[in-house]
């Protein structure tokens, strides 16, 4: 059933589902005032143009279609930009940094444990009385 566009004698400008059989009908506003089907354009919508191609950043691909566009973004795991993306990205680094950093932090400790006794304290000597300082996480504040 095709949707018409339709505008009262009033202005009203409304949309209105009609059989083909009524497309001669008289229509009427809730307004209650005569209603004409006013022509309006048709959305199309077209496939990339020639000038739109490009390579594919992620699979050097050319990409001449939408359809390819969003096979070859499947393919390689891209997405549409977003700007909530950028503060999640930012938000999964954050995440990733914190857990190398448990890791790396374990690794040490285990690693000063596994040291003889003489070196472990030659170690703790030389971070006690030097101007050397230890410090993890980021220093870039």
């Amino acid at each position: 059933m095709p949707i018409y566009v339709l505008v009262c004698q009033n202005g009203h400008q409304f949309d209105k589902y009609l059989p083909l059989k009524n497309y001669n009908d008289p229509q009427v506003c809730d307004c209650g005032a005569t209603a004409n089907r006013i022509t309006v354009p048709t959305m199309v919508n077209f496939d990339m143009q020639n000038w739109d191609s490009y390579v594919s950043p992620a699979s050097g691909k050319l990409i001449t279609s939408y359809k390819e566009r969003k096979r070859d973004m499947i393919e390689t795991g891209c997405v549409d930009y977003e700007p909530s993306l950028k503060e999640e990205s930012k938000r999964n680094q954050q995440r990733q940094e914190a857990e190398l950093d448990k890791k790396i932090d374990a690794t040490v400790d285990k690693l000063i444990d596994q040291m003889p006794s003489h070196k472990r304290e030659k170690l703790e000597n030389e971070l006690k009385y030097s101007d050397l300082q230890y410090t993890r996480g980021n220093t870039n504040g």
